[in-house]
């Protein structure tokens, strides 16, 4: 049982929308294509957020619904399926639902099955940002992926890492996996659809990335497979439990003490900055756990730590590392606007949404959306990772002072883009 204890607030998610999660599946999964069925709403937030500029030909792309589309409950996307594969040749196609559609009760499961065929499957994706945070969706491409992972027989025990990783950082895995003795059969999703990794009762499946619970549950149900109960690969601390755990589950005991100590000295410049500093976690990509966990063991005091949801199964070892931090699962955004004028943290992880404001208002705030893109994974991230903290914290030391405190140390805080609230209430 962890100790650490958690407060829900109900508040809404104040998170990026989960389409998003395509500006990093698409390059990951190299013969695929992602069709997002939406608005012309839809396609600006793609094509503004992922900087896709007139020459590229990204394998993503919005089929846009008109007023009269959304008077059928199957709207014909058969003609863009044939473009996409005439021009494109994937191997899949992912078919991401949107807000309106659902709203409007447009049938997924059914048009995609319409324009689905054997050579190339189409598969329903639900990413509706109503119900799926920044991240959360990738949890979905990945349960579309499920029925298409080979059976693996009983007695093959390798490792599946299940996650979306860049190249560099998997083959870091691969290579530390080999240098343990530990055997793989790939990664989920692999960097081809035709390369999906078999998966078995002696399967271990070992996440590395904490949005992931959905896939992970069904994997253990469907294929009755073991899910790794760990620490997720971030920093040193996180990287030498994950690589001890995976190793104990076949059977062999490694210390890499050794290996997190020189881990530690490595940055040690970086934790001397971030000792003693006093972090605030808003909620946003649900990887807010293992990052204020790093932190933690950074030496700084993680003044709260939100995020959209926490799973005390999947989450486990993350919340027993995080005893005596304040958690908090769906955060009412203006009551934390009042927790960070009283306690004035050095460093705000916040959301795209929240972020140019308390930037604006003299805060030290940097995007938590980043963390997704970032190479933070395994020993090869570790620098990656403590950077991304520092390099904030060292960019505003460096500005010319202002000559006043922050606007929110005089007691007040934007409540959104266009206006303040009082914190004095």
């Amino acid at each position: 049982m962890h100790k650490a204890s958690t407060i829900r607030e109900d508040g809404l998610y104040h998170s990026f929308c989960g389409l998003v999660s395509v500006g990093w599946l698409y390059q990951k999964i190299k013969d695929s294509f992602f069709l997002i069925l939406g608005t012309h709403t839809c396609a600006h937030l793609l094509q503004n957020t992922l900087g896709v500029m007139i020459f590229a030909r990204p394998r993503f792309a919005v089929s846009l619904l008109e007023e009269a589309d959304l008077s059928s409950s199957q709207p014909d996307i058969s003609a863009q399926i044939e473009e996409i594969k005439r021009e494109h040749h994937p191997s899949v196609i992912f078919l991401l639902s949107s807000c309106t559609p659902e709203v409007m009760k447009v049938e997924f499961e059914g048009l995609a099955a319409s324009v689905s065929t054997p050579e190339v499957p189409v598969l329903f994706v639900p990413a509706s940002g109503l119900d799926y945070t920044f991240s959360q969706s990738e949890d979905s491409v990945l349960q579309a992926l499920i029925p298409f992972c080979p059976p693996a027989p009983p007695e093959d025990k390798r490792v599946v890492f299940l996650g979306s990783v860049n190249d560099a950082i998997a083959d870091d895995f691969s290579l530390e996996a080999a240098r343990l003795g530990i055997p793989v059969a790939g990664f989920l999703p692999a960097s081809h659809f035709t390369e999906l990794p078999p998966i078995g009762p002696g399967t271990i499946i070992a996440p590395l990335q904490p949005y992931l619970h959905k896939t992970a549950t069904q994997l253990r149900n469907e294929r009755g497979c073991t899910v790794l109960s760990s620490l997720f690969p971030f920093g040193p601390d996180g990287t030498r439990r994950f690589w001890e755990d995976l190793a104990a589950q076949f059977g062999m005991k490694v210390d890499l003490s050794d290996r997190e100590a020189a881990a530690w000295e490595r940055i040690k410049r970086h934790t001397d900055l971030l000792r003693g500093k006093k972090i605030f976690f808003a909620s946003d990509t649900l990887m807010e756990l293992p990052l204020a966990r790093f932190l933690k063991a950074c030496g700084a005091e993680v003044v709260e730590c939100s995020t959209p949801y926490i799973n005390r199964r999947f989450h486990a070892a993350e919340l027993a590392a995080l005893e005596g931090v304040r958690l908090v699962e769906q955060a009412n955004f203006h009551r934390q606007l009042r927790t960070i004028a009283e306690t004035k943290p050095d460093l705000i992880i916040s959301n795209i949404i929240t972020t140019n404001p308390l930037v604006g208002q003299g805060v030290v705030a940097k995007w938590g959306t980043e963390y997704c893109f970032l190479p933070i994974h395994g020993w090869a991230g570790v620098n990656a990772l403590v950077t991304s903290f520092t390099r904030a914290l060292e960019r505003h030391a460096k500005l010319d002072p202002l000559g006043s405190d922050p606007i929110w140390l005089t007691g007040m805080m934007p409540s959104s883009p266009g206006g303040v609230i009082s914190l004095q209430s």
